[in-house]
């Protein structure tokens, strides 16, 4: 089991993105565990987690989520893939491994919490 704690970049509000949530710690790889979301947009949006490439820029990692209007949007582990995020050091198109959100609004308030793990799992 690896270490919770919340995301290194704090609370993030969207921007036109994709917007940095956890920056992976050297010799590290995580797993988001929960999601929060609050969007006083006046328009349901919609959040996609990834990371980039050093080629083909943004990868979307996680599905699609909807971020419903005017109240706190709550994800949990039970609600996602358990999706590792790790640095790919190899030539060409390697994965920075750092988890963005591409909102498709901005303003809207991003929170989350990793767990993170070794390369090899701890």
């Amino acid at each position: 089991m690896g270490l919770r704690k919340a995301g290194n970049q704090g609370l993030v509000t969207t921007t036109a993105g994709p917007d940095l949530c956890h920056a992976i710690p050297v010799g590290r790889s995580f797993i988001i565990r929960k999601i929060l979301a609050y969007n006083n947009t006046g328009v349901d949006e919609t959040l996609i987690f990834g990371t980039q490439t050093n080629v083909a820029g943004w990868v979307p990692l996680l599905p699609t989520l909807l971020a419903v209007d005017g109240i706190e949007n709550i994800w949990t582990e039970a609600d996602l893939p358990p999706v590792v995020f790790q640095a790919d050091t190899t030539a060409g198109a390697g994965t920075t491994g750092n988890a963005l959100v591409q909102a498709s609004g901005i303003n809207l308030l991003i929170q989350i919490e990793v767990e993170e793990i070794g390369l090899e799992g701890d």
